[in-house]
């Protein structure tokens, strides 16, 4: 099936009941929400229609729901919050399932400066010495002091020592604003680059999706769509599981995407980004998380008016 243009969810309501949301360049770019997104969700939330929020933040999925309500997006709007973090955190306090088996207790911290935030209640240590370490949590990195380079002297003990690295956010690239910055997943790449061992948590990955597809109350997957920013983890990891998705071209890839195109652009631009990342395609692309655009609000009127 060939992937299909839409101006809005209003188009999509028959075909779908659940929503699987990211949040950055979907919902809010970290700043605040995009225009037209409280107002979608309202219409989704007073058509009884179920939304999961899905983020590969590595804060705990309470964390993003005080996000989310600073932003002005209500817990009223949508149903849970699942983060990537939260798995982990998961994870790292029960310590018996793949990858989380065994960890150990000393864990040597890559994270923005400070931000311990993913460890409180959990009895593990901090170390700073790699040699102390059981193994390495990755949250963040703050590229304005520190380059990924810099950790290879760290990362080339830690192979020798064999231990292995979760990646709480396996994010390639981070949307701020308008600014963009590595992710923790390009800090994790780099671990196995040099040979270690590193364990992504979150999309595109199934374990997630599926987490999240138990979570909606009597839905079946055909009736559940993911709408995403992300080709590499919001499009390829639901199209793993064999729900729809949506693509909205605003966000990470919005280079790609120009103000003004025409559709026959739009689809070109597409293929070429189907073609970057192993041929996956979305069900739809939307410019942006919106219900109805004001063209077609505007020709939806003149229908009606025709019609009396």
């Amino acid at each position: 099936m060939s992937t299909m243009f839409s101006q809005g969810l209003y188009e999509l309501m028959d075909s779908y009941d659940g929503f699987i949301m990211d949040q950055w360049g979907v919902l809010h770019n970290g700043v605040q929400p995009y225009e037209s997104v409280i107002d979608t969700l309202n219409h989704l939330r007073q058509r009884k229609k179920q939304v999961i929020i899905l983020s590969n933040s590595a804060k705990r999925a309470d964390d993003n729901i005080e996000r989310l309500k600073k932003l002005g997006i209500k817990s009223t709007l949508y149903k849970e919050v699942v983060t990537a973090g939260e798995v982990t955190w998961q994870g790292l306090r029960e310590q018996k399932e793949t990858p989380f088996k065994g960890l150990g207790q000393k864990c040597y911290l890559i994270s923005r400066p400070d931000d311990f935030a993913l460890l409180e209640g959990l009895d593990i240590d901090v170390v700073k010495d790699i040699e102390d370490a059981n193994f390495i949590l990755i949250t963040g990195i703050d590229t304005n002091v520190l380059k990924i380079e810099d950790l290879d002297p760290v990362f080339k003990r830690a192979v020798v020592k064999r231990l292995p690295a979760i990646c709480a956010n396996p994010d390639m690239v981070t949307v701020y604003g308008h600014e963009r910055a590595i992710g923790p997943g390009a800090v994790a790449k780099r671990y196995h680059e040099l040979g270690g061992m590193a364990h992504l948590i979150g999309k595109p990955h199934k374990t997630i999706f599926r987490h999240c597809l138990g979570m909606f109350d009597k839905l079946i997957p055909s009736r559940i769509l993911m709408i995403g920013d992300s080709m590499q983890h919001d499009i390829a990891g639901a199209t793993a599981v064999d729900i729809d998705t949506a693509f909205i071209t605003q966000g990470i890839h919005s280079n790609s995407f120009k103000p003004g195109m025409s559709v026959e652009q739009k689809r070109k631009a597409m293929e070429h980004l189907a073609q970057v990342y192993g041929g996956i395609r979305p069900t739809w692309v939307l410019d942006s998380l919106v219900w109805q655009t004001p063209e077609a609000a505007l020709r939806e009127r003149e229908r009606a008016r025709m019609k009396e």
